[in-house]
């Protein structure tokens, strides 16, 4: 077997090396915000279904709603049930992506 060189090996090793800066998943968690410190870009939510409290980086480009409409985070209430979407990568902390203030009683 001949090894692969040239322009076409490197264009596959900068292929795999982007795939890899950019690689996350993507996840759900669906509980209670417990604190938000704006201070410190940080949500903890308390998921019941695992029993446990998530901590979840959050920044200016956090998208939050409720009721379609958009809203800043620091209108996210402490005892306010939400799902948030946050990218789970290897070795960082979780980034928050969205988060979506769910209709109910705090």
């Amino acid at each position: 077997m001949r090894p692969v060189g040239g322009l076409l090996g490197g264009m596959v090793v900068a292929v795999g090396l982007t795939t890899c800066a950019w690689a996350h998943e993507e996840r759900l968690v669906i509980g209670t915000v417990q604190s938000l410190d704006l201070q410190r870009n940080l949500l903890m939510v308390h998921d019941p279904e695992r029993d446990r409290t998530v901590p979840l980086a959050v920044d200016a480009d956090t998208q939050v709603q409720r009721c379609r409409r958009g809203l800043s985070l620091a209108a996210v209430p402490v005892g306010a049930q939400v799902r948030v979407k946050y990218a789970d990568s290897p070795g960082r902390e979780f980034e928050t992506l969205s988060i979506l203030i769910l209709p109910g009683e705090r």
